[in-house]
């Protein structure tokens, strides 16, 4: 009885979708506008893109030339609009319209899990919750970034995919948003990938053709302007690094650091610590600490947290534990039944490929101080391990759910005070 009050009617729905929106303005409204992952590169591609129309250069300096125009064109419209206003901070808006990325992502994964599990609101509910409470979902909401907008599109698309499977003409849709998803961020292909599989494996021909028409139509004038400007791939333009790293890298769990000292430059030069860090605190020490610039004769030190915002990076990396255990089990559920269910099986592959393309892109542009370890990076993943998490909680029945329930509940009360800025 207490389960069904706690998923009957709309409202918890509703409730969280007001979570995602005060707690993304308030953020977007106090985190300053300079302070995320190469902000001002960001910023200054929107601001030189409307109203000029000038795409970023490559330069000795920093620089966002390899990435796509799409989001800069829509922060940028935003701030020249903002700033004809007379707002004293033009630059705000690019954060703020990354609040609508966001909440439109929890609603399609809302979507998802009713379009593939109709009446099963625990599903629904599960899901939309891992999007809203994620802390490197909350963390990038509040910053000038395209991911957000890259994820809102990779999730449009996971939507529109399963939609295809029962509604055929959906596809053109499909193939499109794929396309815009491409000239947002390139990280984008992982979600092209796992759509392109999960229509051959339903052996959709019709509709993979028309998706396959368009996700290459429409990107494909900034791949060859990348192409025929700077050499290589297109897609990152940039010389490899050809680095041989450790078995390390790839299978130590970073443990018991990863816990207790969850920041830089502890276990840099392991992938999964790192990750797991930027993913439920802040390893690169741009939320609750700021990271200095690198110190001492070997260039690998970095300014350390203070004891209060370290008691809150291990607070919080130790409470990610389990939301990662059963979106993790989950997944791995989702995958096995996707095998029968096609229509699922792009929503199971995207964390998969996502994977991949992740350790491929570290292991490729590989840098010393593990810059390219950035947990954003997965950011388009974000619904195939929502919908997995949901599947699992779903799946728990009697004092099991109930447990769980509560645990999460506890994680999420203490996780707040670490998602406000």
């Amino acid at each position: 009885m207490a389960g069904s009050r706690l998923t009957e009617g709309r409202r918890p729905l509703a409730a969280i979708c007001v979570f995602v929106v005060l707690l993304g303005v308030w953020n977007a409204a106090r985190y300053p506008t300079n302070a995320g992952y190469d902000a001002p590169a960001h910023m200054a591609y929107a601001d030189g893109l409307v109203p000029g129309f000038h795409l970023q250069q490559r330069t000795n300096g920093s620089s966002e030339y390899y990435t796509p125009p799409g989001y800069y064109l829509v922060a940028g419209t935003a701030d020249w609009a903002l700033g004809k206003l007379g707002y004293g901070d033009p630059d705000r808006a690019g954060q703020l319209v990354n609040v609508l990325f966001v909440l439109g992502a929890v609603l399609l994964v809302a979507a998802i899990a009713r379009e593939l599990w109709p009446g099963r609101r625990r599903i629904e509910l599960g899901a939309a919750a891992f999007v809203a409470f994620l802390p490197v979902v909350v963390e990038t909401e509040a910053m000038f970034h395209p991911e957000p907008m890259s994820l809102f599109l990779s999730t449009f698309a996971l939507w529109l995919c399963v939609r295809t499977f029962s509604r055929p003409g959906y596809a053109w849709a499909l193939g499109a948003v794929l396309g815009l998803a491409q000239l947002v961020r390139a990280f984008a292909l992982w979600t092209v990938g796992a759509v392109v599989l999960s229509l051959i494996a339903g052996r959709r021909w019709r509709e993979l053709a028309a998706v396959c028409v368009l996700a290459i139509a429409i990107p494909a004038p900034w791949y060859i302007h990348q192409a025929t400007a700077y050499g290589g791939q297109p897609e990152f333009p940039q010389p490899a690094q050809a680095t041989h790293l450790p078995a390390a890298f790839f299978f130590r769990p970073g443990i018991p650091s990863v816990f207790s000292a969850p920041y830089r430059p502890h276990h840099y030069s392991r992938w999964i610590p790192v990750t797991y860090d930027g993913i439920w605190g802040d390893y690169f020490g741009i939320w609750v600490w700021h990271a200095g610039s690198p110190t001492g004769p070997s260039g690998s030190d970095v300014t350390r947290p203070s004891d209060f915002a370290l008691r809150w990076l291990r607070l919080q990396s130790l409470l990610g534990i389990v939301p990662t255990v059963l979106a993790v089990v989950g997944w791995v559920l989702l995958l096995h039944l996707s095998l029968k269910r096609r229509e699922a099986l792009a929503v199971a592959l995207l964390p998969l490929l996502g994977l991949l393309g992740y350790l491929y892109f570290a292991v490729r542009y590989w840098t010393p101080d593990g810059d390219l370890l950035k947990a954003t990076y997965l950011l388009t993943t974000t619904a195939g391990w929502a919908i997995a998490f949901g599947y699992l909680l779903d799946r728990l029945r009697g004092r099991a759910w109930h447990v769980a329930v509560a645990l999460l509940v506890l994680c999420a009360l203490a996780e707040l005070p670490f998602l406000v800025y």
